[in-house]
């Protein structure tokens, strides 16, 4: 029943939290921070959850120590055979190495061995219902070695510490002991290699029982008072490359002890993970204050990435609005077009007194070049489109040079100092389907007012591509030289129009035309700088550092009355 109580209590709130960990982990703007989120979430996964959801799996008892300390030298007395090469002066231990009762090997332990590297072995010596673990040198030249180590204490629920007489004062083994008192872990102590006079020795141990006193150390015995288990200099089974069995009697006692009774087991179970989970909301909260300091200058960087997109856009609707960005000889090929054959005889027959006025801007010219003038059109829309986007890009890219989280963003994507690559496709889609838009109101608005017949003679091609052309050039905004081939066209495309569906309903066609340009704009660039808010993901959100606060809250509940 308590074990099913764990399952859908404690470790349930642990799984949200890992979640909200995992979630804190991705959404991180630097890599220290991301490493410490996804640091606390393998510790919550790996070790608080599965133990909260079983107090009667078996205990990981880690064996830790400094380099030459006689880590594997206890090991193998406990295990009473030679299965942990050991050394003095190098870091034999590479690879953590645990002994385990093959009754024990359930898919817990093999997944925590996966993922940690743990070598199991299996065999006599092993002890049902503790995994006895040689960790790697805390101080070991190897960051690799160090690095398991310290996530072995992690996980561990019992360590068995192992110091020596030259090495107990050492401020790297008492940064180890301040973080095992500050997780609560359970612990043994062992101090090898002490002097051969007996008043020297036991000088030591006081010296090295009054530190531990002063630190608060002592609190975390296993049982009752702290026992230091003192092993000579010397004192060894050499046959079993092992400290001397006598020497470590109190240690293997301890051990058999727990070995013998199921309720002392699910007692270390018990503190340790509730020594883990006191420890859970500071841990959280230092993170959530992380994201807290964040969300003020994300918030920054998204604001002036949206100024620059906006003032990109700003500047290109008022190339637009003067009507001035396509190329002249584009614009020629048009004019020398409507002036010609078919068109000048329909605007003479339609709009016959204004027949003087467009012959004087008009001349007859080649075929309908409708499809050429278009893409042409479009062509430089899209380019024009594009070098702002690029202004945009390049203008946010430099603001946020200065700033750590958006440096962090652009190292990660070189490709946002310049517009999107997809974008000149993009714009060039998107306006094809404008103009199919436009060629479809141009066939209802013809068939309302009685002039597909009229439309028709001209081609729906060639008074598509003129509509298209009154939304691009107009004589609104033009002055001193701007006046002359765009003001031609301009005219010219006004006046067909106006012949063909009347001035009231070309007004409102261009207008209508002009805000449907607008918006497939406005989604560009939105999209363009949306790419800035994606490049720094969730970093910022309130919403994570909510999740984390909420979750650690769940956890702080389970906590027992101090």
């Amino acid at each position: 029943m308590e074990r099913e109580q764990g399952r859908s209590g404690p470790a349930e709130a642990l799984g949200r939290l890992a979640a909200a960990l995992s979630r804190r982990a991705s959404s991180a703007p630097t890599e220290g921070r991301r490493t410490r989120a996804e640091t606390l979430r393998h510790h919550v996964a790996d070790y608080l959850q599965p133990r909260a959801a079983d107090l009667d799996a078996p205990l990981l008892v880690v064996i830790m120590g400094s380099t030459g300390s006689g880590k594997s030298s206890l090991l193998n007395a406990l295990v009473g055979r030679a299965i942990s090469p050991s050394g003095v002066l190098r870091p034999t231990t590479r690879r953590p190495l645990a002994i385990a009762h093959r009754d024990d090997l359930g898919e817990r332990l093999i997944a925590l061995a996966e993922r940690t590297g743990i070598e199991l072995r299996t065999g006599d010596g092993a002890r049902a219902g503790l995994v006895i673990v040689d960790a790697p040198d805390f101080d070991s030249v190897e960051a690799e070695n160090r690095e398991q180590a310290m996530e072995l204490l992690e996980l561990a629920d019992l360590v068995i510490f192992v110091t020596t007489a030259s090495r107990y004062a050492d401020q790297v083994p008492w940064d180890v002991l301040a973080r095992a008192r500050a997780r609560g872990v359970p612990l043994l102590a062992v101090v090898n290699r002490l002097p051969g006079d007996g008043a020297d020795a036991d000088a030591i141990l006081a010296d090295y029982l009054a530190l531990l006193e002063s630190e608060r150390i002592v609190d975390q015995a296993v049982t009752g008072e702290l026992e230091l288990v003192a092993v000579a200099e010397g004192d060894l089974d050499r046959a079993r490359d092992a400290l001397g069995a006598d020497a470590i009697r109190p240690t293997r006692d301890a051990l058999d002890r727990l070995v013998a009774s199921h309720e002392e087991r699910r007692e270390v179970a018990q503190r340790a993970l509730a020594g883990a989970l006191r420890g859970i909301p500071d841990a959280v909260e230092a993170i959530a204050a992380e994201a807290d300091e964040e969300e003020q200058a994300i918030a920054d960087l998204r604001a002036s990435a949206e100024r620059a997109y906006a003032s990109a856009r700003t500047a290109l609707a008022e190339e637009l609005r003067r009507g001035t960005f396509m190329r002249a000889e584009v614009l020629r090929q048009w004019h020398e077009f409507i002036g010609a054959g078919q068109v000048a005889r329909f605007l003479a027959e339609g709009i016959g007194k204004v027949l003087a006025t467009i012959r004087s801007l008009i001349q007859p010219g080649p075929p309908a070049p409708a499809t050429e003038v278009r893409e042409a059109a479009f062509a430089d829309l899209t380019a024009l489109a594009v070098q702002h986007a690029d202004a945009a890009a390049q203008r946010t890219a430099s603001a946020w040079s200065g700033d750590r989280y958006g440096e962090a963003a652009l190292a990660a994507d070189e490709r946002l100092w310049r517009a999107s690559p997809g974008l000149p496709q993009r714009l060039a889609d998107d306006l094809e389907d404008w103009a199919s838009r436009i060629g479809d109101q141009i066939r209802e608005l013809g068939t309302r007012r009685k002039g597909m017949a009229q439309v028709a003679s001209l081609g729906v091609n060639v008074v598509g591509t003129s509509a298209v052309l009154a939304v691009f050039v107009h004589t609104g905004g033009l002055t001193g030289a701007e006046v002359g081939i765009t003001a031609a066209t301009a005219v010219v495309n006004q006046k067909l129009l106006e012949a063909l569906f009347g001035e009231a309903n070309v007004v409102a066609f261009v207008l209508r035309a002009r805000e449907d340009l607008d918006g497939l704009l406005d989604r560009a660039f939105a999209d363009e700088g949306a790419r800035w808010s994606e490049a720094l993901g969730e970093s910022g959100d309130p919403a994570v550092a909510g999740a984390l606060r909420g979750a650690a809250g769940e956890v702080a509940r389970m906590l027992p009355a101090s």
